[in-house]
């Protein structure tokens, strides 16, 4: 990655841009395994992918915002820190 520039966000997002990616990175998978499983290989399984992965991601991206964070604090609670 080098000589790549990357655009860096304020450090206050991110919980939020940590959320959204986690949201992606697990809702496109699934939907693609979904898809598969329930419409196979052959024509229009692209165009289905899509669907569910613009479904599926408008539905993780809030649920990860409001989850993961709340995820966190239980996990804070009950982990001893060492």
């Amino acid at each position: 990655m080098r000589g790549m520039v990357f655009m860096k966000i304020n450090k206050k997002y991110r919980g939020v841009v940590f959320s959204c990616l986690a949201a992606v990175f697990i809702s496109v998978p699934i939907a693609f395994f979904m898809v598969l499983m329930n419409y196979g290989f052959r024509a229009g399984f692209f165009i289905a992918f899509l669907k569910s992965s613009l479904v599926g991601t408008a539905i993780s991206v809030p649920l990860a915002n409001l989850f993961i964070p709340l995820a966190e604090k239980i996990v804070n609670r009950i982990v001893e820190e060492v």
